[in-house]
């Protein structure tokens, strides 16, 4: 299967070729718990592609299976995907683990819990930065997420986003591979078309003055959901990012290094 849509994203790379300066890119995969076959197919597509991936990993539900099924990758990196990745909010109220629907003391004993278990789990592999489930974090939790040592967070990109404390540097998702619109069939594709125009639209901006100038544009996989056309795609958008000269893949560590 091929996508006229990336011809778009080329074009766009083209462009950057022009400034003398890399375009920057990172991969973010959520829901890690423990091993799958989708999730041996994610780290197989890293290696053939040499993409690391930043991989958001459930602390309440990770042990000692998902350290092994990582421990000989090269580029799997683990960011801490909430606690235990529960809904917290009132019926209405969306789906919140991070919102102030609970005590703020214990909101942030549970990360402080999930910080510890997934320094012992990973070591060096773990950055500690905070991927809150369903992408929704109260910018309240800030000042504290820094006070107990994480260095950043990653949602889903929005324009009008709070500014971080200084030593918390956000670096959101920009292209979600899939769709989640159908609560009753789930997942599903999102489309080339959106995708590649998710990608252009953020890196068009950082190219012309009108972004964040070192937030990488990402690319958000899930991969227990994705169907066989998000695959497909991420495929063909591995081999156009890694082949093209003028695009350059980061790693968790590069955005947030340990200093």
């Amino acid at each position: 299967m091929t996508f006229t849509a990336l011809k778009r994203l080329t074009d766009e790379l083209d462009a950057w070729a022009w400034t003398g300066t890399p375009a920057e890119l990172w991969w973010r995969d959520d829901d890690a718990a423990e091993p799958e076959i989708a999730l041996d197919t994610l780290i197989n597509l890293t290696e053939e592609h040499h993409a690391p991936c930043g991989l958001a990993v459930i602390p309440a539900k990770a042990d000692a299976p998902l350290r092994k099924f990582i421990a000989g990758t090269s580029y799997i990196w683990v960011l801490q995907h909430g606690y235990a990745h529960i809904n917290h909010a009132p019926s209405g109220a969306g789906a919140w683990e991070l919102g102030l629907h609970r005590p703020t003391t214990v909101i942030l004993d549970e990360l402080r819990d999930g910080k510890v278990k997934l320094e012992q789990l990973f070591n060096d592999r773990f950055v500690p930065v905070i991927v809150p489930p369903w992408n929704k974090i109260d910018p309240e939790l800030y000042p504290s997420l820094v006070a107990m040592g994480f260095r950043g967070v990653s949602t889903s990109y929005k324009r009008n986003r709070p500014v971080p404390p200084q030593g918390l540097f956000v670096a959101d998702a920009h292209c979600d591979l899939l769709s989640w619109k159908d609560k009753e069939r789930g997942a599903k594709f999102a489309g080339a078309d959106k995708c590649v125009d998710h990608l252009v639209s953020h890196l068009s901006a950082k190219r012309k003055g009108r972004a964040h100038p070192t937030e990488p544009t990402c690319v958000l996989s899930h991969h227990l959901e994705m169907d066989d056309e998000a695959w497909t795609f991420l495929k063909a958008l591995l081999i156009t990012i890694s082949a093209h000269t003028a695009s350059k893949w980061v790693s968790p560590i590069d955005i947030w290094p340990n200093k």
